[in-house]
């Protein structure tokens, strides 16, 4: 047998063809994946999880010119929330569907403490819950 014909025994058979083995994949699947980084904003996947009613009563630390998200449940009639300085701005995020809650983008603009606040009363009618008040603060920093 010539060496030709093992060498086409030891190659994968396509179709009837022998396939010749690809270098070049490696360095095309890489270039996709940092093309991909690239169009997803790397730092939007390490993101922060947003900050619920269940966060009430605690502290965040942001940097200057960072960003978190506020979340408050459609299961309340939840206030607009304030802001108590001007150390973070909130930015209401609209919605074409209702998600179930009602969102902000919470923006640290200036060093500085600033707590947020909002009342909750319940959505039904007939239930004896009582009304939640919700606050957080957010303590901005240099980054």
């Amino acid at each position: 047998m010539g060496k030709a014909s093992q060498r086409a025994r030891k190659q994968p058979q396509v179709g009837g063809f022998a396939r010749r083995p690809s270098h070049r994949l490696p360095a095309v699947a890489g270039g996709v994946a940092i093309a991909l980084l690239v169009a997803l904003d790397v730092s939007a996947a390490v993101s922060r999880p947003p900050i619920t009613q269940r966060s009430s009563g605690k502290t965040f630390h942001l940097a200057k010119g960072e960003s978190a998200t506020l979340r408050l449940s459609n299961r309340w009639h939840w206030s607009t929330p304030r802001v108590s300085t001007d150390a973070v701005e909130l930015v209401p995020v609209e919605y074409f569907v209702d998600p179930g809650f009602r969102e902000w983008t919470i923006e640290a603009r200036a060093r500085g403490r600033a707590t947020i606040r909002s009342l909750g009363k319940p959505s039904c009618s007939s239930c004896s819950l009582e009304a939640r008040r919700f606050y957080v603060t957010i303590v901005v920093g240099t980054g």
